[in-house]
C-alpha cells in the first residue's frame, strides 16, 4: 500500500518548490525541498495529520493542500 501524498504535492506546487522524496512509508514522507531560490530545506509529512515539519516549524494542511495551521518550533528557534 502506497500513501497518499496528494494534499502535499498541491502544498509543494502551491509554494513553487521542487522536491526530491528520500523515504515513503505508509506512516511517514521524508526528503528535501528545494524552494524557489534555490535554498534547500529537509522536511518530514506525516499523512494522517496532514503535517509537513521543517526546521523549526511544522504546517498542518488540507486536503487540498491549504495551509490550515502553522505551529514554530520554540526549542529549534532558541538553537
Amino acid at each position: 500500500m502506497r500513501v497518499d501524498v496528494k494534499a502535499l504535492t498541491h502544498w509543494v506546487i502551491y509554494k513553487g518548490y521542487r522536491v526530491r522524496f528520500t523515504q515513503r512509508s505508509i506512516a511517514t514522507v521524508a526528503g528535501v525541498l528545494t524552494t524557489a531560490g534555490g535554498a534547500e530545506l529537509a522536511f518530514t509529512y506525516d499523512p494522517a495529520t496532514k503535517t509537513v515539519r521543517l526546521p523549526g516549524e511544522s504546517i498542518r494542511i488540507n486536503d487540498f493542500g491549504w495551509e490550515v495551521e502553522h505551529i514554530r518550533d520554540e526549542n529549534h528557534a532558541r538553537q
